[in-house]
């Protein structure tokens, strides 16, 4: 993998904007815009500051900002569809325009299924103050009053005159106007475009090969680093071969990279003791990529690997079992687990194991950088471009404000480029004369639950015991509480449904570099929660649907700390309506089973039936269909909507099926596609079908409630089709063979 890196004279650039009008609106709860001259033409060129998210050119084009990271979510579309709903636009007169790292545009977080969630309110507000203006722009010129005046497709309309003036030609006087600091917002009934299915606006610029990404940025002069990095993160260098190399013709440079620490995802400092660094590794820069590569293989390095380097799968293994046959950190403990248990009729005990997993981006990470004097540019595919920033500025010594940050497509993100290694690499490689690094990964886990049933068949005592390292240790480092360092969640289902309950967590010891993977630890966390709880149904005799129902009980709203509250009444309606469009009570031919699994999280309630056909004689799996269920609220974009939850099943189908990290000797075994796999395209499910329940209730997200229930959902309907539990992933054709 490379990466390019420009040489070390500072790129200057200059831009000239047109005569516009350009509206800004403050994400800052109470702030507004300021009015301000800007260019030559007083009128023409009048902005408002501090926040820029549109602007209108006197033809009656509009530019809107998109202030977050397109990794393919769609929020090029989703965030500038809200802003020109509250304008009332013509849509079709719509530029979008990607914003670089600017505080005016707020918190760029891309992250957590959280950029429609965060900015809903706010943009409104911003399109919304733009359409007020410009109808008191109106009104004025007109010598009306503002009431008789609607906006409609990028028009102010007089209602009883019949006047129309375009926006364009209003500019001018809504230059003159102070921005309103509570602007009136459409009721959702009145929404034109939000709640409409809209075709992405960056369709056309990837199908044509316009789209820019990390790799794609060119500029004048550039370098391409190669980066050679020790096989055990954490592991240092002691020697390597540099003057041999650099005689090797095209190779300008070699750089040793040292471990530098980071600044965390979120733009809190790394405590003192975490293993939130670059990995150490020595860069080759050259005329080429070919150059750089064959001169990265003619490297040979000396590691000191550290401690890490006596880690193992089976080590690991050995850990989890050993953790969890003593109490772990209390996350919840509801009546009495012990005495229910011992009293309960029937019993249920089973062990789960998941794994490390890759994010897999299919774009490598990558960065391009140019440092001169006390001053950085960056063009970066990154999720978090302001935690990139200050991650460069720490490690280069200089002021923040020197970083100027520019955003790329993200050939992909699920969590990954949250993580700023590979920008301060970038940095720190350029200031010396890109770098794409090793993943980090989703943490591996081990999970011991008992369940007891009373007489009547119900759920009378739950117990849940997980071990696994921790990706807040590893950003943070002791500092973390025990119950905040934790892989689970104490509230996750069935916490609120069955009487006594008890969950702990043990913390294992891994020298492995742990990052947040798409869905975090609701991936793995809800093949286990999901997969027991289909045993003890089976255990109880009731039907999976039903069972799910009767545990969640009558609609009511439950406060589940972090995530809450949970309004049941939702999760009840999307479990009915997914068991519903599946047909889930007809019958299925010998050899095929249906399975049922829900989530709750991200705001967002999914709802997801497999349809599997297994052959037990071959060890043979196939996913025929899946159903899924949303409540995302209101949906923003609800043909984006469907493409996020047909992508979270594919990519939740592939750790379930395909994907697996395993180590020895601290190596990560897997080093590309052909043994890391994912889902390829003739293993994915012939029919899925996503079914958007219409909502009103404020957006939820949609990037990542989509990937916990495919797991458990399968696994289950592996055991309608054969009585065989599935209790680790990935599915294994061990796993379905006859016994």
């Amino acid at each position: 993998m490379s990466l390019s890196v420009p040489r070390r004279e500072f790129l200057k650039s200059t831009g000239l904007v047109g005569a516009s009008l350009l509206l800004p609106f403050s994400l800052r709860s109470g702030a507004h815009g300021a009015a301000h001259l800007n260019g030559s033409n007083p009128e023409a060129d009048r902005v408002f500051a501090p926040n820029a998210w549109l602007e209108i050119a006197p033809n009656g084009d509009v530019r809107i900002w998109c202030g977050k990271s397109e990794m393919g979510q769609g929020v090029r579309t989703s965030l500038p569809m809200i802003v020109a709903e509250e304008l009332c636009c013509d849509w079709r007169s719509v530029r979008v325009v990607q914003a670089d790292l600017e505080s005016k545009y707020g918190d760029q977080l891309t992250g957590g299924s959280l950029s429609v969630r965060t900015s809903y309110a706010n943009l409104r507000k911003a399109g919304a103050a733009a359409r007020e203006m410009l109808l008191n722009a109106a009104a004025t010129e007109w010598g009306v009053d503002q009431s008789g005046c609607r906006a409609s497709s990028g028009e102010v309309i007089h209602t009883n005159s019949k006047r129309r003036a375009p926006y364009g030609s209003l500019i001018t006087r809504a230059a003159t106007l102070a921005p309103p600091t509570g602007p009136p917002v459409k009721s959702p009934a009145e929404f034109r475009l939000v709640g409409h299915a809209t075709p992405r606006t960056d369709t056309p610029l990837k199908v044509t090969g316009q789209a820019k990404f990390g790799l794609d940025v060119r500029v004048p002069g550039m370098l391409i680093a190669s980066v050679e990095r020790c096989p055990v993160y954490g592991g240092t260098m002691r020697s390597y071969n540099a003057d041999e190399v650099k005689r090797i013709p095209g190779v300008r440079a070699v750089v040793e990279l040292k471990p530098v620490h980071l600044v965390h995802h979120f733009g809190e400092e790394s405590g003192p003791d975490s293993r939130n660094y670059t990995c150490a590794g020595v860069a080759v820069l050259a005329d080429s990529t070919w150059s750089a590569m064959q001169a990265r293989k003619a490297l040979k390095v000396e590691w000191d690997e550290g401690a890490s380097a006596n880690e193992s799968s089976a080590a690991l293994r050995e850990q989890f079992v050993n953790l969890v046959a003593k109490p772990g950190t209390l996350m919840r403990d509801d009546g009495d687990f012990e005495s229910a248990f011992s009293s309960a009729v029937k019993k249920v005990e089973a062990v789960y194991e998941v794994p490390f997993l890759a994010h897999a981006t299919l774009e490598p990470m990558n960065c391009t950088a140019n440092v001169s004097d006390s001053q950085c540019e960056v063009w970066a595919p990154t999720q978090i471009p302001g935690a990139a920033a200050e991650s460069i500025a720490k490690a280069l010594g200089i002021p923040r404000k020197n970083i100027q940050l520019h955003v790329t497509f993200l050939g992909g993100g699920f969590g990954r480029r949250l993580i700023q290694d590979y920008a301060v690499e970038a940095a720190l490689i350029s200031r010396e004369v890109g770098a794409p690094v090793q993943d980090f990964y989703r943490p591996a886990s081990y999970h011991v639950l008992r369940a007891g049933v009373d007489g009547n068949g119900r759920i009378s005592a739950w117990f849940h015991r997980a071990a696994s390292p921790s990706i807040g240790v590893f950003y943070s480092g002791s500092r973390i509480p025990p119950q905040a360092a934790a892989e689970m969640n104490g509230p996750d289902f069935p916490a609120f449904g069955v009487p006594n309950l008890r969950t702990e967590f043990a913390l294992a010891q891994s020298g492995m570099p742990l990052g947040y993977w798409r869905s975090v630890e609701n991936s793995g966390n809800q093949f286990v929660i999901s997969s027991f709880f289909d045993e003890v149904t089976t255990v109880a005799g009731r039907d999976p649907v039903e069972m799910l129902l009767a545990v969640l009980g009558p609609p009511r709203k439950i406060s589940l700390g972090r995530e809450g509250p949970i309004d049941i009444a939702r999760r009840r309606r999307v479990i009915e309506v997914a068991a519903d469009k599946a047909g889930w009570a007809q019958f299925l031919p010998k050899g095929t089973g249906r399975g049922i699994a829900a989530h709750f999280g991200y705001g967002s309630y999914v709802a997801q039936v497999a349809e599997v056909s297994c052959d037990l004689s071959r060890g043979s799996l196939r996913v025929q269909r899946v159903v899924c269920a949303v409540d995302c609220g209101l949906a923003i974009n609800p043909s984006g909507v469907q493409a996020q939850m047909e992508g979270a099943i594919n990519f939740g189908l592939a750790a379930a099926l395909k994907s697996a990290i395993t180590v020895e000797h601290g190596r990560v075994q897997q080093s590309n596609f052909h043994d890391y796999e994912v889902l390829r395209m003739n293993d994915a499910p012939p029919v899925i079908e996503v079914h958007v329940i219409p909502s009103s209730e404020p957006p939820g997200g949609c990037g990542e409630p989509g990937v916990p229930p495919i797991a458990p959902a399968v696994a289950n309907a592996i055991f309608a089709a054969t009585g065989k539990r599935i209790r680790r992933l990935p599915i294994r054709t061990a796993d379905l063979r006859q016994a």
